[in-house]
């Protein structure tokens, strides 16, 4: 008897409590319909202002906003290309100047070189010509006692024939102090002409190096010359 209350208890309970349920459900429903009523669809006429009125400002205006932003952006893409252009053809006609410029201190130090080889190469000849008119001079000695020379040998003949007075000893004497003489002038002279030809060797060397001074100097002339025109044609391209 008291399992059967007990199951009979619970089946109450459950009853109750499901009718709770759906009368709870029920108000809370009932409660939603009161405080948010079912709003009546628009009319054709109000829809069409609604959908049409607002969107077609903003669909003119954007299309003419984003042309401009984009010919705004064009352009300063342009200025910003044409600006880096000029500069960098700035920078081309500084540096084909500078260029020009250092290979024309190179030339001008190279014609400087050969300037000064020029000078030591005229010395040399002009030393060359002094040694020779010297050697001239003691072989116009030389000549000289060698005709003293020749004249003493015949009045040794007379002394010795007995046309003279005087002594074939005196005589031989002055024959070999002119003959001596004509030795020290002929070696003078000789010693003249060595001297006279080695400086004729040092011009020639001075005159080798200053030709080889002068080419290098026309050859980076040259150079100077071609990068200055380049530079001269940029500018006028428009720089």
């Amino acid at each position: 008897m008291g399992a059967q209350e007990d199951s009979l208890k619970k089946k109450e309970f459950q009853k109750r409590t499901n009718d709770d349920i759906d009368s709870f459900l029920a108000k809370a429903e009932f409660s939603k319909t009161q405080t948010n009523p079912p709003k009546s669809p628009p009319t054709t006429s109000e829809s069409s202002q609604t959908a049409v009125s607002p969107a077609e400002g903003p669909k003119d205006a954007a299309p003419q906003v984003k042309l401009s932003e984009e010919t705004d952006h064009d352009a300063q893409i342009r200025a910003a290309r044409s600006g880096r252009a000029e500069a960098e053809a700035y920078r081309d006609v500084a540096v084909l100047r500078k260029k020009a410029h250092a290979l024309g201190h190179k030339a001008a130090k190279f014609y400087h070189k050969y300037k000064a080889n020029e000078a030591k190469a005229q010395k040399c000849s002009a030393k060359a010509v002094l040694f020779r008119e010297k050697a001239a001079e003691h072989k116009e000695r030389a000549k000289d006692s060698k005709a003293r020379t020749a004249e003493y040998e015949a009045e040794l003949v007379g002394a010795a024939q007995g046309k003279t007075d005087l002594s074939p000893e005196s005589l031989r004497t002055k024959i070999a102090t002119m003959e001596r003489k004509v030795a020290k002038q002929e070696e003078i002279s000789r010693r003249n002409e060595s001297k006279a030809a080695a400086q004729t060797a040092n011009a020639a060397k001075f005159k080798t190096r200053g030709a080889r001074f002068l080419e290098q100097n026309k050859l980076l002339e040259s150079e100077a010359t071609r990068y200055a025109k380049r530079a001269d044609n940029l500018e006028k391209a428009g720089v």
